[in-house]
């Protein structure tokens, strides 16, 4: 079998064949494949037992209008320069592609992140990753752990294919002696020891993490209020000189009336309003820099 994991493949770029030009055609070249997205998921049978396709994320139009992610079947892709090529016929995406199979994809799975638990309702961890055969989509196992970090340190629990009993509410059951499985992979499992103090290292460096990120983002936060404060006061303070030099008297005017100032001190003081607030808002790129600082001491 040509072993393929899911992880290689998610996140690889996905091609089209290019449309030759005229000079091309006539020469018998090969156009340039065309970039068509990115590999998002792969998709799973209902049992589990094959990957059948995979979805390909588009690029948003012009940046800004979001497309729907595709489906292209397993047998209409082949690698290509560190990417997959797509066939790229009308048979090759959705419906159409689903109904040359006999496929319904309203009944397929994917598995990546989703919780694994045991049928007497033990978690074990997450779908991190799969073994699977490129040629026929045959699952080989499922990788799952409790997140990256547990990946790097103390491996995951590679469950056989045939021990997965159904899919649950976004949940993967699998059979309970999965949770006897040993790890395979990580740092402390290829050490062959010192599993249970490296798991313990990384949740006191996890939790040691978030408390420090908490509090200077606290700080930053804090500090960041401080700033618009000032900027504001001094807006308002330079509100008040341009009033002031434009003739106007708060307590006196009505809200119908308003006075003209001369085109020279309007300018004038303009310029001070504006300076003011470029003053206080320049002072808040210090103020990140800062915030890195405090987050690496609070971090150490």
């Amino acid at each position: 079998m040509a072993k393929q994991m899911m992880g290689q493949l998610v996140r690889k770029r996905v091609f089209v064949p290019g449309k030759a030009s005229r000079k091309q055609a006539k020469a018998g070249e090969q156009p340039e494949p065309k970039r068509y997205g990115k590999v998002h998921n792969l998709v799973f049978s209902s049992d589990s037992k094959r990957v059948v396709g995979i979805m390909v994320r588009r690029p948003d139009v012009a940046g800004m209008v979001k497309q729907d992610d595709r489906f292209v079947p397993l047998d209409c892709i082949e690698f290509h320069e560190g990417g997959l090529l797509c066939a790229g016929t009308k048979e090759s995406f959705d419906e159409a592609a689903c109904k040359r199979l006999g496929l319904d994809l309203d009944t397929c799975i994917i598995w990546e992140g989703a919780d694994v638990i045991c049928e007497s309702g033990k978690f074990l961890g997450y779908v991190m990753d799969a073994s699977f055969d490129v040629a026929t989509g045959e699952v080989d196992c499922f990788c799952a752990n409790e997140g990256n970090a547990a990946s790097e340190l103390v491996g995951y629990f590679e469950i056989p294919c045939a021990w997965v009993v159904r899919y649950d509410k976004g949940r993967m059951i699998v059979r309970d002696q999965a949770a006897e499985l040993e790890l395979s992979g990580g740092l402390a499992a290829k050490a062959g020891e010192g599993y249970a103090h490296a798991k313990d290292g990384a949740k006191k460096a996890t939790a040691k993490f978030d408390d420090a990120a908490s509090k200077a983002v606290d700080k930053g936060a804090h500090g960041l209020g401080r700033m618009i404060g000032k900027a504001k006061s001094k807006v308002q303070e330079a509100k008040a000189s341009y009033d002031e030099a434009a003739g106007a008297d708060p307590a006196q005017t009505s809200p119908g009336e308003s006075k003209v100032a001369s085109s020279s001190a309007s300018a004038d003081n303009g310029a001070k309003v504006a300076k003011a607030v470029g003053e206080q808002l320049g002072k808040t790129k210090g103020m990140f820099s800062g915030f890195i600082r405090e987050f690496k001491e609070a971090s150490k």
